[in-house]
Order: C-alpha cells, then sequence, then structure tokens
C-alpha cells in the first residue's frame, strides 16, 4: 500500500462529516425502532402543531436522550435532526455516536452482547458508506432530475427501512473502493469455464446457448476461451462460459472449489471486454459496453441487508421457466398491455453445485450459493421515444438542501403535486393491484425492484424485475404456479389471507417514506397523499366487478395490519446461521390508512 492510498481512506472521516452521518443515522435509528416499537421514549409535551417531544432513557441513570418529531401514519415518525441530543451528567450535546447509543441502550432493549457487537460492525460500515457518499459529494436534486439512469442509481443510499443499510461484512476498505456501487468504479467480469458435470445451463425457449454466448462475449472471445480449455486437453464441449465477481473469485471460489479447480472441472480463462456498473443491489451489473445487452446477477458472498448475497441453486434452476410463465400470463393482459407494464425477464442462468456442500443434509444456505450466474434482460430496449429510466428508489432521495426529488420533477413537469402524484400511482399501483389481484403474484415492489419510465418528468409507467428471488406466495398463488415453481420459492406466511404484498410490500416498506417526503418537501399534506392512494385503488376496484369476491376475500380495507420487523429480525434473532433465508417476523397492529377514507365515505352517504 503506498503513503497516498493509505492516507486516502481516512478522507471520509472528517470530523464534521462524521458528525452528520452519525446524526442522520441516528434520526433512521429512532424512526424505525419507534416503528417497530422497540425504543419506547417517554412522551415530555407537545406544541401546538403537533410537533412531540421525548425522552429515551438509557441502561444509565445519568445518561438519556431528547429529540422531537412529527407523527405520522402507520406508526412513522419524521424525526427532526437538529433536535437530537445526548445528556450526560446533566451535559447536553448534540447524538453523533450512533453505536455508542445501541451499548447504552443494551439491556433497555435486551439485546445479546454476541450480537450487539456484529451490529455496530454493520452500523460501523454503513456509516463509512455514509462519510463515503457526502465526502464525494451528493447531487443536488436539480442535476440529478436530468441525469441518466446510472448516475441516479450510484446516487442511491439504500434500503430506507433497514438501519444498517450497507453493513457489507466481509468487505475491506479497497473492497468497498472497487465494488459498491456509491464508489461508483466499473469493472470487467472474470469468465471461468465450468464442467458440464457440475453445472447446468437453463434458459427461455427463444434463447439457443452457442448463440447466447457469442453474442454475450463475441466470437472472437469465445473462440479464444476455446482455445484455453483446448490447451488444457479439455474438451470445450463439455463446459459452459461462466461469469464471476472478482471478490467473489479471491475470497471464496480459489480456496473453496480448489479440488474442482486442480481436476479442471473449473478452469480460470480471462476478463471479458465488456464494461460493467454495479447496482445498488451490489451483485447485479450493468452493462455499461453495451446497454441493451443482458444485466448480470453473480454471488457475492458478503452479509448485506440481512442475508448473505449469494445465488440459490433452486432460484437459478427455475428462474428462466417462471420468466416465461410470467410473461405469457401477465404480457397477455390487456389491461396490463394497456398500462405499458415492461417486465425484464431473468431469461439464462447457470448453477454451479460444490461437491462437498450439496453432500451435506440442511448445510447454512451460503455454503451452496458461492457459484452462479443470471441474466436479465435490460430495460432500454423497450423504451419508446422520449421515455427514460430511473429507479423507484429515487424518489425517497432528499439533496443536502433539504429539496426531495420529488419537488423537483413535480416542479420540472409543471404539474400540480397532486396531479403529478396520480400519474405515478396509476403507472406503478394499478399494475401491482390487477398483478395480485387478477393473476394471484404477489412481486415484492419495493422502490429497487421497480424501474420507473419517465416522460416529461412524470413516470408514465413501469418496469418489474427481480422475479425467482422476490415473489412472494399466498394459499391461492401457490395453488396456480406449477409445483414445481411453488416448491422452490418463498411462501408467504398470512393465514389471515390479508394482502400484505401490498400493505406491507408497498404501504409499509415505501408509502410511508414517501408520504412524508410529500407533506415535508411538496406542501401536500399526507392525509391527501393517502387519499390519492385510495382514490386509485377505489377506481380500479370498480373497473373489475368480476374480481369483488377477491376484494373482499383480500380486503385492502382492513382497520389494521400486522407489522414487518425487519430491523428487530437481526437485533433479537442475531448472526446465527440458517438453513434458508432469515424470514423477517411479523407482530402488533398498523392502522390502516386507508380505512379513515371509508368512513368519511360512509358517513357522507348516509348524510345525503
Amino acid at each position: 500500500m503506498t503513503t497516498t492510498n493509505f492516507t486516502g481512506s481516512i478522507e471520509p472521516l472528517n470530523i464534521t462529516i462524521w458528525e452528520k452521518v452519525n446524526l442522520n443515522l441516528f434520526a433512521k435509528t429512532l424512526t424505525e425502532l419507534m416503528h417497530e416499537h422497540v425504543a419506547l421514549p417517554l412522551i415530555t409535551g407537545k406544541d401546538e402543531d403537533g410537533l412531540i417531544h421525548f425522552r429515551l432513557n438509557t441502561d444509565h441513570e445519568n445518561i438519556y436522550y431528547t429529540f422531537s418529531g412529527y407523527p405520522r401514519m402507520l406508526d412513522y415518525w419524521h424525526v427532526l435532526k437538529p433536535s437530537i441530543k445526548k445528556h450526560e451528567n446533566g451535559k447536553e450535546r448534540p447524538a453523533t455516536d450512533v453505536s455508542a447509543f445501541f451499548v447504552e441502550v443494551q439491556e433497555t432493549f435486551g439485546l445479546n452482547s454476541f450480537t450487539l457487537a456484529h451490529y455496530i460492525e454493520e452500523i460501523l460500515h454503513t456509516l463509512y458508506a455514509d462519510a463515503f457518499m457526502l465526502s464525494k459529494g451528493r447531487i443536488a436534486v436539480g442535476t440529478l432530475a436530468d441525469a441518466d439512469y446510472q448516475t441516479i442509481e450510484h446516487q442511491m443510499e439504500g434500503h430506507p427501512w433497514i438501519i444498517v443499510n450497507k453493513g457489507r461484512l466481509d468487505f475491506n476498505h479497497t473492497d468497498y473502493l472497487n465494488y459498491a456501487p456509491e464508489a461508483n468504479k466499473n469493472i470487467k467480469l472474470l469468465w471461468i469455464a465450468v464442467h458440464k458435470s457440475r453445472a447446468a445451463f437453463k434458459a427461455v425457449e427463444e434463447i439457443n446457448e452457442k448463440d447466447f454466448f457469442e453474442a454475450e462475449l463475441g466470437k472472437e472471445t469465445v473462440a479464444a476461451f476455446k482455445n484455453v480449455l483446448s490447451a488444457k486437453n479439455a474438451d470445450p464441449a463439455d463446459y459452459l462460459f461462466l461469469p464471476v465477481h472478482e471478490w467473489q473469485w479471491n475470497n471464496k471460489l480459489l480456496i473453496l472449489f480448489a479440488s474442482d479447480i486442480a481436476n479442471q472441472l473449473l478452469i480460470p480463462l480471462a476478463s471479458g471486454d465488456d464494461i460493467y456498473s454495479p447496482q445498488q443491489s451490489i451483485r447485479t451489473f450493468f452493462n455499461l459496453s453495451h446497454p441493451d445487452k443482458h444485466y448480470v446477477k453473480t454471488a457475492i458472498s458478503i452479509l448485506n441487508t440481512g442475508t448473505v448475497r449469494g445465488l440459490p441453486p433452486k432460484q437459478l434452476a427455475i428462474a428462466p421457466r417462471l420468466t416465461a410463465w410470467l410473461k405469457h400470463i401477465l404480457l397477455g393482459d390487456q389491461y396490463l398491455q394497456d398500462l405499458g407494464l415492461i417486465l425484464l425477464g431473468e431469461v439464462a442462468t447457470i448453477g454451479y453445485l460444490h461437491p462437498d456442500y450439496t453432500e451435506i443434509k440442511d448445510p447454512p444456505f451460503q455454503y451452496n450459493e458461492y457459484l452462479g450466474a443470471l441474466w436479465r434482460e435490460s430495460p432500454g430496449k423497450f423504451l419508446k421515444p422520449g421515455e427514460r429510466l430511473m429507479t423507484m428508489a429515487a424518489l425517497l432521495y432528499v439533496d443536502d438542501s433539504g429539496k426531495s426529488l420529488v419537488a423537483e420533477l413535480i416542479e420540472k413537469s409543471g404539474l400540480k403535486a397532486g396531479e403529478w402524484l396520480m400519474s405515478y400511482l396509476n403507472a406503478y399501483l394499478r399494475p401491482i393491484l390487477h398483478i395480485y389481484y387478477q393473476h394471484a403474484v404477489c412481486v415484492n415492489p419495493h422502490g429497487e425492484n421497480v424501474i420507473l419510465v419517465m416522460e416529461n418528468y412524470v413516470p408514465v409507467r413501469i418496469v418489474l424485475k427481480d422475479f425467482a428471488g422476490d415473489i412472494l406466495l399466498n394459499e391461492e398463488a401457490q395453488a396456480k404456479l406449477p409445483k414445481d415453481f411453488s416448491e422452490n420459492m418463498i411462501l408467504s406466511s398470512n393465514p389471515e389471507s390479508v394482502p400484505l404484498v401490498i400493505l406491507i410490500g408497498v404501504f409499509e416498506a415505501y408509502f410511508r417514506y414517501l408520504g412524508d417526503i410529500f407533506e415535508t418537501t411538496t406542501g401536500y399534506d399526507e392525509k391527501s397523499f393517502w387519499r390519492s392512494v385510495y382514490n386509485v385503488i377505489q377506481t380500479y376496484q370498480d373497473e373489475h366487478p368480476e374480481l369483488n369476491a377477491k376484494f373482499e376475500r383480500y380486503n385492502l380495507f382492513v382497520p389494521h395490519f400486522k407489522r414487518l420487523n425487519i430491523n428487530s429480525q437481526r437485533l433479537f434473532n442475531g448472526y446465527k446461521e440458517t438453513t434458508g433465508f432469515a424470514r423477517s417476523f411479523k407482530s402488533g397492529e398498523l392502522g390502516n390508512p386507508l380505512t379513515q377514507f371509508r368512513t368519511e365515505e360512509t358517513v357522507s352517504l348516509k348524510e345525503s
């Protein structure tokens, strides 16, 4: 390491930056822990405008915290960052040490010491990433509104719900600078040859294996790779070409697959020619050299946002056929076609099975997810003239001046806030409703999984992605899907038949944040935001009387629904290894924001 690299690694750790990112994360921590009823502060006062003042005690009598926030629907709080103060031995100062806070409330929250130690490691990783982004310079929304798809992608700050949203355990600083999406460093993927006795290529019917690899790599590169194999006395016909992430090769594959490498079941080739850009999900890559070529999803076995980011072989096995099934069902639906829905097919996969780990009964899941690849369609080829792309996660972006990207888009569009919102809701919510009620498919439509198609700064339709990994199955969907699909997908724990994919997946996971942004940055109050949501849902139901039985069975207007405890899952279940994806648990009740409009509607009808 050179002296320049050594000193450069601490550039983001300026005290002003460090205290700011701690304060930002502190506000998020309080918001999310209050939402999940982990933090239960005392109310010490309330202002006429609804601002509530709190005191949060710790394990120590001489240390407590005070802060203020505005209540929002769905047990959300808009915490005012400057109000967060630490009181210690009678002295008050800004609260700028999130990890110290968790140590101070260990007994109050009931945190296991082993869990707390690991969690603080994730906090510090997240804070470093936040400091890096701040030191690099966050783009003002006036510029971001006109930025290209990838520029916007790399400005995203991670999962809005998860406190430690950039934990990335097992990345060192060099890895961070080379591979994190916000570092914005383009990469080439490494390619290896894998023996067909260990690996399988799956693809939709339209794809021919030979043509596929020649299109992805180029005929010259394919020929060069075959020459490498022939020079090793290996028959090219016995191998598949597989892209791998450099980090995965250096940290997992080279050692754990050493026997297969020695026996030429796995043969390293070279880097491909195409340049790729990492996406928000960190293991998915956009092809910058040829934007219409496929995204490539690889395994990167780091712990990030709750799970180790490998590639499950069962999902790789079904992804192309699931894509074909979904496209046949959804793209054959005239209503969805009229809405302009785009589905990014997961059209080809390769899964490679480790000879030892696959023989172990119920091993920790990550040991069978080290090696594989998935190719997903690129959205650019589906665009019409005048359309551009923007990750839906961007609608939650607020720049350093406090202005939101939403407010900027509304301003540039020339529309009123309510008009812009209705265009967005019609583009996003209507297809989600129809996919659920008409086809019993539970996509997971959070901000990173949805791409907005924008025209004149207004969302006009959506792109959906990540099917095999993120489709949840309710009872009806499980019965409808082919058995070999449903057996290898995530079953939704939902005995009440409540439409949680919308109530939790849309309302709690996304709209509780977006509604607050409309309230605080556009002047469009939260109640009006939810009334717009209600109106879109009611209009959809009025348009589809043939689905009334479904609307009644999966009732979107239930007064309450269970809260999902994403942060509590980690805080109270710890870091123990599991045989499958660690599912967050549900508890308590959240008041449904839609219920108030049903009540108003009923009262209005009675009065008339």
